[in-house]
């Protein structure tokens, strides 16, 4: 059994968020990366609308930012980002979450921000950020029990710029967790074999500002394994394309 491309590119997230990234840049970023099956791109806000229009005819989700990278805006200001992305065609959102609440211990402000966000992207699949890079094992146990306690579902580790998530997070996260939170890892995954270490760490999507080098390392990493190593992974990875949410 051999993994391929299309089939770890359906448990995966890519984006194009830099402050020099124009909109011809956008375009064409997605118009190389739509060719494979991701089940989202993320990109700027500002470039939603663009990006629903570009994939309006594939079964990628497309991703809005919400109070991104850092998380310290106003929950009005954020519900208001929520309501946008929601009117303008968003599947999903990547809400960065409240750091400056969490780190404060003011945890009831933080739950009840959650709660709205959630409640106002309806249908929408909402992943928060808690930036594991940031905290604690301790802290990232505590962040998701706040963030599932408000109702969502699913988390994404970091919001990347070079914030690392380590197999150490994800455990820690699923060994308490489980299957009740959703978990994809952002931040650091730059190749087939660090993919796949996440995969057998437990997460549920991979997110990744370069697929290629993903796809590029695909073979190669699966040469080092096992046989049986490789089916499990394949398995596994067949299991989460039928199970894990998706809008599209």
């Amino acid at each position: 059994m051999e993994i391929s491309i299309n089939q770890i590119a359906k448990i995966m997230d890519t984006s194009l968020i830099e402050p020099n990234a124009s909109e011809e840049d956008i375009v064409s970023f997605i118009n190389s990366m739509k060719r494979y099956p991701f089940a989202a791109i993320a990109v700027d806000l500002y470039y939603l609308p663009l990006a629903v229009k570009l994939l309006k005819d594939t079964s990628t989700d497309v991703c809005a930012t919400i109070s991104y990278p850092l998380g310290g805006l106003p929950t009005s200001i954020k519900i208001k980002q929520v309501e946008w992305a929601v009117k303008n065609g968003a599947d999903e959102m990547d809400v960065a979450m409240n750091m400056c609440a969490f780190k404060s211990g003011n945890y009831d402000t933080l739950r009840k921000e959650i709660e709205a966000i959630v409640e106002v992207a309806g249908d929408r699949i909402v992943k928060i950020i808690p930036m594991t890079a940031k905290l604690t094992l301790q802290e990232i146990k505590l962040a998701c029990k706040i963030i599932k306690e408000a109702g969502a579902i699913f988390i994404k580790t970091n919001s990347g710029f070079g914030q690392v998530t380590t197999t150490e997070h994800i455990k820690a996260i699923k060994e308490e967790f489980g299957d009740s939170l959703r978990v994809m890892v952002a931040g650091g995954v730059r190749n087939a074999e660090i993919a796949f270490a996440m995969l057998n760490a437990g997460v549920d999507r991979i997110a990744t500002s370069t697929p290629l080098d993903v796809f590029n390392t695909l073979k190669e990493a699966q040469m080092k394994l096992k046989e049986e190593e490789v089916e499990r992974i394949a398995k596994r990875i067949e299991t989460l394309i039928k199970s894990v949410p998706k809008r599209r």
